[in-house]
């Protein structure tokens, strides 16, 4: 299996986080773009989010362009925030103080910008509206998920256009505990990084809600995948120990 390249959609929350996070580390993923919209925060701050955690991997706005999606739903509504993620969208970890501006929104044309990649959309439909349609990894995106209640009339008119692929179900909850639990156990013994301590706590947020790895999961599935909670912990772990 080659190396699949990644465009993505983000509204940049926990799990966000942490796909950003699988999408750069894994060998088998490359990450081309990433779009970031509203949804389970305003657009300003999942902008934000996305470039911290970039920032935190070492990854310049050059290598992976960072733009705005959608701010509101296709009816020009607000979208419902999320409080599952915290105000900040990152239980809290997201660095102090306003949001960055956001990036330049995402132009119709700019959907072909990454021939080659697989789009894989983390978050609401609505920017697809305006990009020609074409096929899509989707998460949380059929009617009652998530990503189709943050706007229904955009993820219908989507999967009415497009041809969605959609996420598998995830591990489940009690075998992703465990997993966080031996995470945790490895990473102990591991000198600390900032990513590090950050990805540790976006588990432990997950594992508190009994959600385990989310849109993660998915795009960790993606790369082949079948226990996804211990492949983050052991790209991490090479990480580390390449950075120390």
């Amino acid at each position: 299996m080659g190396v699949l390249r990644l465009r993505m959609v983000v509204d940049t929350g926990v799990d966000d986080a942490l796909a950003l996070v699988a999408a750069v580390l894994h060998p088998g993923l490359d990450l081309v773009e990433v779009v970031a919209t509203g949804g389970n925060v305003a657009r300003s701050q999942s902008v934000a989010n996305t470039r911290f955690v970039l920032g935190m991997l070492g990854v310049s706005a050059v290598p992976v362009p960072v733009t705005a999606g959608a701010g509101r739903r296709a009816d020009g509504l607000p979208y419902a925030g999320r409080a599952v993620h915290g105000a900040d969208g990152l239980a809290g970890l997201a660095p102090r103080g306003q949001p960055q501006a956001a990036a330049p929104p995402a132009a119709p044309h700019e959907h072909t910008a990454a021939r080659g990649a697989l789009l894989v959309c983390l978050g609401p439909l609505t920017t697809l509206l305006g990009w020609d349609p074409g096929e899509v990894a989707a998460t949380y995106a059929r009617p009652d998920e998530a990503n189709y209640a943050l706007d229904p009339a955009a993820a219908a008119r989507v999967r009415g256009t497009w041809h969605v692929h959609d996420a598998p179900a995830p591990e489940d909850a009690a075998a992703v505990a465990q997993a966080i639990d031996r995470a945790a156990d490895r990473r102990a013994r591991l000198p600390a990084t900032d990513l590090g301590r950050l990805v540790v706590s976006l588990l432990a947020h997950q594992a508190a809600r009994g959600t385990g790895l989310g849109d993660a999961d998915a795009v960790l599935r993606l790369a082949g995948e079948s226990r996804p909670v211990d492949t983050l912990a052991e790209i991490l772990r090479v990480w580390e120990h390449m950075r120390t």
